[in-house]
């Protein structure tokens, strides 16, 4: 697949949940952060379905567990020490700000997923 990126200039709302490819086997996803300044970063994943095709009968959104803060550059893959003891899959990922660099800089995250589409 070809890399997502996600650019967030200012700490607000998380951006929407992205769903990953459920058909590719074994499911490898990779982070990378690009971050130009001290502005403080989080990501989030879920196992339940974002799009709500398979909702959760006990909630009407996913709960967000957060596998990844930080507020530097920094690159890593699902299921790495980084995300323990996550391993894989995910049904959705997200991305926030969560603290704004006294510089305003933006972050930008990218995304990477083996297989096709």
């Amino acid at each position: 697949m070809q890399p997502r990126y996600f650019t967030l200039t200012a700490s607000s709302l998380p951006t929407a949940w992205q769903v990953p490819n459920w058909h590719a086997t074994p499911q490898e996803l990779s982070f990378q952060v690009i971050a130009n300044s001290t502005s403080a970063y989080s990501i989030s994943v879920t196992l339940e379905d974002p799009t709500g095709t398979y909702p959760n009968p006990n909630s009407s959104a996913p709960t967000a567990f957060s596998i990844f803060t930080g507020a530097s550059n920094a690159i890593f893959s699902l299921g790495s020490s980084v995300t323990a003891p996550l391993l894989k899959p995910i049904a959705g990922y997200q991305f926030s700000m969560t603290s704004l660099s006294s510089a305003g800089a933006k972050v930008t995250f990218v995304t990477l997923q083996s297989g096709i589409g």
